[in-house]
């Protein structure tokens, strides 16, 4: 049985490790496009659209319900076009909630916005991106304020991935039960401007997903010998399909 510490320090791994493909473009193309319009203003901390949030009593559960044991210092694009920067932040995957911690300490969550975004350096120093969307259309039973990671984005396609948490009866060898915390996690495509559809890791889930593109999808599959089983492979094809 994997320990708690051991699950959170792996899990960690597994989401630095596909995150590697994560691709900015959405954040930066809509920010640079808001630019050029004219749209796009610095705000403040106090422009964030935050609110009390009751965090369930967890004390006698193993596992963490936080993505990641620190605040990161991230930079916000709210819905209303504005871009705050260095705001501690950190994601609660039980709640999938977005957590910011206030000037006064306080912590609260983060209602609404359109990316939120912090690099974190990882073990062979390389730094990578770590990035959050909200505002998809409802899919399942996730609204428009359900907070999804960003695997892979660019302006035809987008890999997210949906992290939830809930509380299983853990093996042990003596006779006392343990609680711990398990994360599932499930994959969508989603067309900018379009639908969002949930996938398991498949060639025909991707194809029946994005219909329009399966010649290319054939054409990509086969020149890279991807069989399209495992996230990380579906994250290359989701980076070429981006490609002009």
């Amino acid at each position: 049985m994997i320990s708690s510490k051991h699950f959170l320090k792996l899990f960690t791994a597994i989401i630095l490790l596909s995150c590697t493909c994560v691709n900015s473009y959405a954040q930066n193309n809509s920010e640079s496009n808001s630019a050029q319009n004219g749209n796009t203003h610095e705000g403040s901390i106090d422009d964030l659209e935050v609110n009390p949030i009751r965090l369930p009593a967890l004390q006698e559960v193993g596992g963490s319900p936080f993505l990641t044991s620190d605040y990161q210092t991230a930079t916000i694009q709210t819905n209303k076009d504005k871009i705050i920067k260095e705001i501690p932040v950190r994601f609660n995957i039980y709640n999938n909630s977005m957590m910011v911690k206030m000037d006064d300490g306080q912590e609260l969550k983060l209602e609404s916005f359109r990316f939120v975004s912090y690099d974190i350096t990882g073990s062979d120093g390389v730094v990578k991106q770590i990035h959050f969307q909200q505002g998809l259309p409802e899919v399942d039973n996730h609204n428009e304020r359900s907070v999804y990671l960003v695997v892979s984005s660019g302006p035809k396609v987008q890999l997210l991935k949906y992290l939830s948490q809930k509380v299983e009866d853990a093996a042990t060898l003596g006779d006392y039960s343990r609680r711990e915390l398990v994360i599932t996690e499930q994959l969508y495509i989603s067309v900018p401007g379009g639908a969002i559809k949930r996938i398991k890791a498949s060639k025909k889930d991707i194809v029946e997903a994005l219909p329009s593109m399966s010649a290319k999808i054939d054409e990509i599959s086969a020149a890279n010998n991807l069989k399209l089983k495992t996230e990380a492979e579906i994250a290359l094809l989701i980076e070429a399909l981006n490609k002009p």
